[in-house]
């Protein structure tokens, strides 16, 4: 397992969905509480109840959706949205998927690009895809059997974004030098 860049002292957050194994998921925990430490703090979310878990603005350090292994997790604009929400400025999201190498107008899983256009549109940015591989065919059954799509044209992708360093909607004063003009000599203001 990649370390994600997490270090002590990090806030991290875990998002899971019913074809997460929960083995997998413990395990998954487990190494990045080693990672985060007694400083830092791993949160695990069910990604149907991430929209009512009323997380503060800016939250956490890193979230990781999608990564326990096993999962066949897809991601809505608003889930997409919430992540950008909930990470602090500078935060990265990695994110694993199942993508559809062709183009599919009826299927709701995305193409590789639509879910790069999908993260750019929920706020984050320097959006890149970092990795593509085939499916085990206990994946493909888990894609069966949890999101009912059926496909042999299906690969995981895994994306990494990150939060602008700043807060949508911020503000700050700006410092403007701002001289009084003097009126030009020679002109009479006398008619």
């Amino acid at each position: 397992m990649a370390d994600f860049g997490i270090s002590a002292g990090q806030f991290v957050a875990v998002v899971w969905d019913k074809s997460s194994p929960v083995e997998a998921l413990k395990g998954l925990v487990d190494k990045l509480q080693a990672l985060t430490g007694n400083e830092g703090r791993v949160s695990v979310e069910n990604i149907n109840q991430l929209l009512q878990s009323a997380h503060k603005e800016s939250s956490f350090d890193i979230i990781l959706s999608g990564l326990v292994p096993g999962s066949t997790t897809l991601h809505s604009a608003e889930i997409l949205a919430e992540i950008a929400r909930i990470l602090r400025p500078g935060g990265c999201l990695f994110l694993k998927e199942p993508v559809e190498t062709a183009v599919d107008n009826n299927s709701k899983v995305k193409t590789a690009s639509k879910l790069c256009s999908a993260l750019t549109l929920s706020g984050l940015v320097e959006v890149k895809e970092l990795q593509r591989e085939p499916l085990t065919p206990e994946e493909v059954q888990s894609v069966r059997e949890h999101l009912g799509h059926e496909s042999d044209n299906l690969l995981f992708v895994q994306i990494t974004g990150k939060k602008p360093n700043f807060e949508v909607g911020s503000s700050r004063q700006l410092k403007l030098s701002i001289t009084k003009k003097s009126s030009p000599s020679g002109l009479s203001h006398t008619v």
